[in-house]
């Protein structure tokens, strides 16, 4: 069994990485142990040589996705992830907001990392600004985040748009409105 550089066994990194891949894609439960196994070409058993339950694995794998983000994707916590990022790798927010619409962050131990960070930019960006502004547009940024992975074919056939003749307009519209946000916290973010 091959280790990884960070001294996990690399089934048990691959099993991690195939929760999160599967969660970005569809709710958590429907994923089983046998899906999670098979997307990351390992044996079934090992589902839970490494976890006591498939949803111990799940429950690792949104630490493991808060974790990662906040380290790759978020440099550290200093930064804002970058716009293009957000509306193009779906295991960012389609993976929280499969793992959201099921009550998967609701739990009083669950840590928030990645809204952490970003409180943290914005009380540093806006220095003596009103706490509750901070939290209500952090608040906001997240949820349109959120919904672009789930909602935007949706909408834009819903309204008439083709996403391949007019998704650079659309885009480019949900980057202005998260841009204008993140000012209004005094931070700035990477198209």
């Amino acid at each position: 069994m091959g280790v990884d550089p960070d001294g996990e066994p690399s089934s048990r990194t691959a099993l991690l990485d195939a929760a999160i891949r599967l969660m970005s894609e569809r709710p958590p439960s429907t994923v089983t142990g046998r899906a999670l196994a098979e997307e990351a070409e390992v044996n079934y058993g090992l589902v839970h040589y490494y976890f006591e339950s498939s949803g111990d694995l799940l429950r690792a794998a949104r630490g493991r996705h808060g974790s990662r983000l906040l380290a790759d994707s978020m440099a550290g916590g200093t930064r804002p992830i970058p716009l293009n990022q957000v509306v193009s790798d779906r295991e960012i927010f389609g993976f929280a907001a499969h793992v959201a619409l099921e009550g998967g962050y609701d739990d009083e131990d669950v840590s928030h990392p990645v809204f952490d960070a970003m409180l943290g930019m914005a009380t540093e960006g806006d220095q003596g600004g009103d706490p509750v502004h901070h939290r209500a547009t952090v608040a906001a940024i997240v949820l349109l985040q959120l919904g672009w992975p789930v909602f935007v074919e949706h909408n834009a056939t819903g309204l008439g748009l083709d996403l391949e003749a007019d998704g650079e307009v659309i885009r480019d519209r949900f980057f202005t409105v998260l841009e204008s946000l993140y000012r209004s916290i005094g931070v700035e973010v990477e198209r």
